[in-house]
């Protein structure tokens, strides 16, 4: 045999011990994406006068993908009173051809909407219709007729970018008159207190004054001379203390560069350079400033230090310290930190230029994204590396916290009608990799929404955050969870309790898990766990009883933690589309024997013999009491909550979980075997085994799908709960337990020496994570299969109106 076959076999046991959920990708799976926006020439409110003519409508779905449209992206137009005591339509769309016509009938405002079919996607504006006369005036800043809270918000001051300083608000309106005659005889009625307005003939300043709280403001533009002309009125919400955002400048003085924050009221996006190029529009600025030399976030964005768990981090950097190695960080980057409220009206904010890595490849024609020298979103960092952690060939790497585009660490915060995104869309899921968490929440009684939050590696993370709101929002696009909370704290291994251990023979053995577990001694513990790995043993049964007292070991004191809580969140009204595993994670340490105390030692003196082949250390530190028992989260899921979170069972792609460069080292050396995730972690398998016969499973042509609203992690105990409080469809919903013990116990060896090392690889999977199930939520009977999210639903209930 050659000696480096030899070496990779020998490693083979090892790496794959920590490949606790991890798919080894060869092919990227792109995905068939929906439009990102619907650009068009209008403004916020249109005059259309009366006629026997129609008008004809026009405007374009934007996307950032260069893959082909779904099904269902075909823009649509809708029109309706805005007055709903008005029985009669006022208007009506006309198709003709594939074009759509507005066709007004009687005087009046109307609401226009265009929508992609499937209706997560929409914008809108006001008609006036009129007879004789209209006299329009609106914000010359457009709105971004995507908000789905109703109200407008305007903040009490703009920021002095001069002096540095914030200063009453001033706001620039237009008036415009059909005909143009009107204008002598405009006149302003029924103006609030709160609120100056001056004229200087189609100019317009709007003054915001004497504000005592967020409350309502408004007038009426009429004329004065002409009875039968329609008038204008304008209404809004002033923010008590809001700072109005017009530019980047601004963004950063209220949010990274001020100590105690202020409240933003957006009133532009901030947008990716293809998107804010592609706009051309008033109401869209750049994220960032772009130089010559590109962008550069190192000033502009918040650091902050992981507070996940990072004994991994600490053990290695004394290490390498001790023997000048590179040590790793314990740093993130957030592009803003938010520590007020903040009021979105709408708009978008775009981490794109921040968070999506610069550089790209090309493998078998596909070119992908990868990490440029000087990009600050890295990935997320490690919570255990096997290998050197500060190498880009780390062996294997699971990971921990990640860098996030929004973060709120401040209690109390409110974040409305925001849509927040990572980057633009890209060709596949897994090009999230290095994109980092849209939006973080470390901090109590924080409520998130009327928002839409989409495409990052994960959407919402929520650890040891109490009272989290989630409510009437759209969770969309992301590698792995659109939620994923659990937390920080955790109880580390109690190794001095003394336990009714049984051996091997099935003596009773009275000792403490740290004795029990001992690489240096002949320990019970170890004997069990290297003849599961060698296979040294006839009955599973037996064998799986032995693995599970050592667990209960590890477990111990878990019982004393079932109902501390350390985070907690409810999800109302809340829609859920295109995860790349599941719509919620529930998380919890793994704790394996192998994290606790690098046992068994049949896994490290594969290690021992590799370096001695090698003539140096491939992990030069196997870090010992890295884990423990995470303290329980609850999530409350009640309202008109809804999973439009179908896909394709056999594309679900674990590997964002974990990074892992063993794939490569073995395609190095031309090895010829059968190395298929399915055989060595075989969760995706036997979840949709057991989705199929608890009818979870929907079959169309060729593909199964699946829908996984919730995923408890397990390995480690998992102690967290899910309520359904008045969910409609609870009935639809099927707990699916996977015991993945039962499947590596029955895994043999053909005798040669290749399958004897094979088959120590399979089976080393729970001895790092732990011999608890997993549990997955699944929705059964194809409930809302071919089904999406239509945003317009939460439009009408942030209105209080009834919807299906």
């Amino acid at each position: 045999m050659k000696k480096k076959n030899l070496i990779i076999l020998l490693l083979i046991p090892f790496v794959i011990s920590l490949l606790s959920i991890v798919t080894i990708n060869v092919t990227f799976s792109k995905f068939n994406s929906d439009i990102s926006s619907i650009e068009w020439d209008y403004k916020d409110t249109e005059s259309f006068k009366i006629t026997s003519s129609k008008y004809l409508l026009t405007a374009r779905g934007v996307t950032t993908s260069s893959n082909p449209l779904a099904p269902g992206n075909n823009l649509v137009w809708k029109v309706e009173n805005k007055d709903k005591s008005i029985q009669e339509p006022l208007a009506e769309i006309v198709e003709e051809n594939g074009l759509f016509y507005l066709l007004p009938k009687n005087e009046g405002f109307v609401t226009i909407t265009c929508s992609n079919e499937k209706g997560n996607v929409f914008r809108k504006m006001t008609a006036a219709l009129y007879k004789n006369g209209f006299i329009s005036i609106q914000s010359v800043i457009l709105s971004s007729g995507s908000n789905i809270d109703n109200d407008i918000y305007y903040g009490e001051y703009d920021y002095d970018a001069i002096s540095k300083s914030k200063r009453q608000a001033e706001v620039q309106l237009s008036l415009a008159c059909y005909p143009n005659s009107l204008l002598d005889s405009i006149e302003f009625v029924d103006v609030t207190d709160n609120i100056e307005i001056i004229q200087d003939g189609l100019d317009v300043t709007l003054k915001i004054q004497n504000v005592r709280e967020n409350e309502s403001a408004g007038f009426t533009v009429k004329s004065s001379m002409y009875e039968n002309i329609l008038p204008s009125s304008v209404s809004f919400v002033i923010v008590d203390k809001g700072v109005n955002v017009y530019d980047y400048d601004t963004l950063l003085q209220c949010t990274n560069k001020s100590s105690e924050g202020e409240i933003v009221v957006l009133r532009k996006s901030f947008e990716s350079e293809t998107a804010y190029v592609s706009s051309g529009k008033n109401n869209v600025a750049l994220f960032g400033k772009k130089t010559k030399d590109g962008y550069n976030f190192s000033k502009d964005s918040h650091k902050f230090i992981s507070d996940y768990n990072t004994e991994y981090i600490k053990q290695w950097n004394a290490f390498a310290y001790t023997n000048k190695l590179n040590q790793v960080t314990n740093e993130l980057r957030a592009g803003l930190r938010i520590k007020k409220d903040f009021y979105g009206n709408g708009y978008t904010i775009n981490f794109h230029n921040l968070a999506y890595p610069t550089a790209k490849k090309t493998y078998n024609g596909v070119t992908t994204p990868e990490l440029g020298q000087d990009d600050l979103f890295r990935g997320p960092l490690p919570f255990y590396t096997l290998g050197d952690p500060s190498s880009i060939m780390s062996v294997v790497t699971t990971y921990g916290q990640d860098n996030v585009g929004m973060l709120i660490d401040a209690d109390g915060v409110v974040i409305n009608d925001v849509n927040v995104k990572n980057c633009d869309t890209p060709d596949s899921l897994s090009f999230f990799r290095y994109t980092g968490t849209v939006l973080e929440i470390n901090a109590n009684n924080v409520t998130v929404k009327n928002s839409r939050l989409q495409n990052g590696k994960n959407v919402i993370r929520s650890f040891s955050a109490m009272d989290l709101t989630v409510e009437n929002s759209l969770l969309s696009t992301c590698m792995n969870f659109l939620i994923t909370t659990g937390s920080n704290e955790y109880i580390k291994v109690n190794e001095k309790a003394s336990h009714d251990f049984i051996d091997f023979n099935g003596s009773k053995v009275r000792t403490t898990t740290k004795d029990y577990l001992n690489t240096e001694t002949a320990s019970k513990g170890n004997d069990i766990l290297n003849r599961y790995l060698t296979g040294d043993y006839t009955n599973n049964s037996v064998m799986s009883d032995r693995l599970k007292e050592i667990q209960y070991g590890l477990n111990y004191g878990s019982d004393n933690l079932a109902s501390i809580y350390k985070g907690s969140m409810t999800v109302e009204d809340v829609y859920f589309e295109n995860s790349g595993i599941a719509a919620i994670a529930l998380e919890t340490l793994f704790n394996g024997p192998f994290l606790y105390s690098a046992t068994p030692t049949e896994i490290t003196d594969k290690f021992d013999v590799v370096g001695s082949l090698v003539g140096t250390s491939l992990v030069p530190l196997t870090p010992t009491n890295v884990s423990g028992i995470s303290y329980p989260v609850t999530v409350d899921i009640t309202g008109n909550t809804r999973f439009y979170d179908y896909k394709v069972a056999e594309e679900i792609d674990l590997s964002g979980l974990i990074g892992e460069n063993i794939s490569t080292i073995i395609a190095s050396v031309g090895l010829d075997i059968d190395f298929s995730i399915d055989r060595i972690f075989p969760l995706k398998s036997l979840l949709v085994s057991s989705a199929k016969s608890n009818d979870a499973l929907v079959k169309n042509e060729d593909k199964e799908y699946i829908n996984v609203p919730v995923a408890f992690y397990g390995g480690g105990i998992n102690l967290s709960t899910v309520t359904y409080n008045g969910v409609v469809y609870q009935n639809e919903l099927s707990n699916v337990e996977i015991d993945l013990l039962e499947k590596y116990l029955s895994y043999k060896s053909d005798g040669s020496q290749i399958g004897k090392y094979f088959n120590m690889m399979l089976k080393s999977v729970p001895v790092v994570i732990g011999f608890e199930p997993f549990e997955f939520i699944c929705v059964k009977n194809g409930h809302l299969y071919g089904e999406t999210a239509n945003i317009e639903d939460l439009y009408n209930n942030a209105k209080g109106e009834d919807y299906g």
